[in-house]
């Protein structure tokens, strides 16, 4: 078989296996969850606790973790689906926050300036809106009970959480954005 062929067969077969992406899920790796019958909050731990955590939990996936420092690390591969939100992985790239989550904790603005590079290199990579960008908490709604009360189960990139009214920046990502 011609060379030419070989290249055009390859060409359509790694177009016919590229998922369609439709959705950016930006998350924060701390959390809630429940201790002793109280309400707790997993720190957000830092770049390298946070890639030794998804390593030793291969059933939970990111495509982007991003630190503090505005340092990125790549996860899965964009054109491989990443365990990041029930119901969503599919079509969707996975982008993680070293944050506490809480609603409280800052989040810098290296940091940001890093998510808003990756985000306007992503929308235009997949010819998407900034309105197709969602927070996990938008798209996970399951909840916990802890202490005869039930809490939302995320909550994250920086939602409200009791206690704290939220915090991320979602105004100034999304202007930023159009």
């Amino acid at each position: 078989m011609p060379t030419s062929i070989c290249i055009l067969l390859l060409a359509m077969a790694s177009t016919a296996m590229a998922r369609p992406i439709d959705l950016i899920v930006i998350h924060a790796t701390g959390g809630p969850g429940c201790r002793d019958d109280r309400l707790w909050h997993a720190p957000g731990g830092t770049l390298e606790s946070n890639v030794r955590h998804f390593a030793n939990h291969p059933d939970i996936s990111y495509h982007y973790l991003i630190g503090r420092d505005g340092e990125t690390v790549a996860g899965v591969a964009e054109s491989e689906v990443a365990h990041h939100v029930r119901g969503h992985n599919r079509n969707s790239i996975g982008i993680e926050l070293v944050n506490d989550g809480n609603g409280k904790d800052p989040f810098p603005p290296a940091q940001i300036n890093a998510l808003m590079g990756l985000l306007d290199r992503l929308l235009l990579r997949y010819r998407l809106t900034p309105d197709r960008i969602r927070g996990h908490s938008e798209l996970d709604r399951s909840a916990f009970e802890c202490g005869g009360k039930r809490y939302k189960r995320k909550i994250d990139p920086g939602g409200e959480y009791p206690g704290s009214t939220g915090n991320f920046p979602w105004k100034r990502i999304r202007e930023s954005l159009r």
